[in-house]
């Protein structure tokens, strides 16, 4: 990333809600605004009816949000496809395939029981899916509309769920399940380029439900938020989730190990997510001593050299093994250094006390 694409970066993710700050920051917001313009503009030619939707002759499920960075869509894409199947449908999953090489031409990612793309053709999300989802096909591509065709001529799937799709006004949807991130769920209320937000908070009212990843009950955050979220909303279902370990095991090796294994352990970390802070949260409530991490930027391609690195800090810090997250894993594309030995840890979502209530809202959804 460039030097003046990490300095938006900072803005957007830790700029202050005040308009008028630094010259920068006031430059930023002017873009913002015609930003919002363009934005809305859209979405009330879509809602006159001067720009048509198109419909698929299948159920469509988006699972999407309103800002840029990682609220969980991907684990809850792969948590509402795999429910979807063991309720009996045929489901196939749609992604944009962000970075990947395959993300303007499309195609198909895995039939449900082939992969046909490498990460770097499928993009590292799509590719992550398609791992999880036995069964599930999953394809991907910038065009929604033309890939979801592709999806119903190959697999013919009762239901088809779009990951990151809240903004793809142009395909019709059955359901839009948004996410928001509960401990910051509208970052600093302002629009790309000044804040995170793709949208203004007034396209809230297009989600049929709403879901708070990374809620912890006890967060003074959430309590904070909810009240402004349920009057955004206006009395549309909130679910709360939790990103939870699912699985552990050795880098090339296929034999889950416990969770526990990881306490007590020194540890080095590295990452290239969206919320890197939060994966070290995670290893550290598994137990696991962090002696040195190492952070990347969201979709990183990992490198020879950034290989190298990884594994000389980590020599340096006399650590017991390295970890990193299934997303990362998809990206190393070199050989993995023999020692340290890396450990991959697998994030999935949990709804806890509102797993029974989401399951039945989205059974009937699906059924009516």
């Amino acid at each position: 990333m460039s030097l003046l694409g990490k300095k938006i970066e900072t803005v957007m993710i830790h700029g202050s809600e005040a308009r008028l700050t630094s010259f920068f920051e006031t430059f930023l917001y002017l873009i913002s605004l015609m930003y919002a313009g363009v934005v809305s503009l859209r979405a009330l030619l879509y809602e006159k009816g001067f720009l048509k939707s198109r419909r698929l002759s299948c159920t469509v499920i988006s699972i999407g949000n309103i800002t840029v960075g990682g609220t969980g869509k991907t684990p809850l894409t792969i948590y509402v496809a795999g429910l979807l199947k063991h309720l009996g449908y045929k489901v196939a999953v749609v992604s944009r395939g962000y970075r990947g090489g395959k993300e303007r031409s499309g195609g198909i990612v895995s039939d449900g029981e082939k992969i046909r793309m490498s990460p770097e053709a499928a993009g590292d999300e799509p590719y992550l899916m398609a791992l999880r989802l036995e069964g599930v096909p999953v394809l991907v591509g910038r065009h929604r509309f033309e890939i979801g065709m592709l999806a119903l001529r190959e697999f013919a799937p009762d239901i088809l769920v779009l990951d990151d799709a809240f903004q793809q006004l142009q395909l019709n949807r059955d359901l839009d399940i948004v996410l928001l991130d509960a401990a910051r769920p509208f970052g600093n209320s302002h629009l790309i380029p000044r804040g995170i937000l793709r949208e203004p908070l007034s396209g809230l009212i297009r989600g049929d439900a709403f879901t708070l990843s990374r809620s912890d009950p006890d967060a003074v955050m959430l309590f904070s938020c909810l009240p402004v979220i349920r009057k955004l909303v206006k009395g549309k279902p909130i679910f709360r989730c939790t990103h939870v370990p699912a699985g552990l095991f050795f880098a090339g090796q296929n034999e889950p190990l416990d969770l526990a294994s990881v306490k007590g352990r020194r540890l080095f970390i590295f990452s290239g997510i969206a919320r890197n802070d939060s994966f070290r949260e995670t290893v550290s409530k598994l137990g696991g001593h962090i002696a040195g991490f190492l952070e990347f930027p969201d979709h990183h391609r990992y490198s020879r050299y950034d290989l190298r690195l990884i594994w000389e800090k980590a020599g340096a810090s006399n650590v017991d093994n390295i970890i990193t997250t299934e997303k990362d894993y998809v990206n190393i594309c070199t050989d993995i250094p023999p020692a340290p030995l890396l450990l991959v840890l697998a994030i999935s979502i949990s709804f806890g006390h509102d797993e029974e209530a989401f399951i039945s809202y989205l059974k009937d959804k699906v059924a009516g």
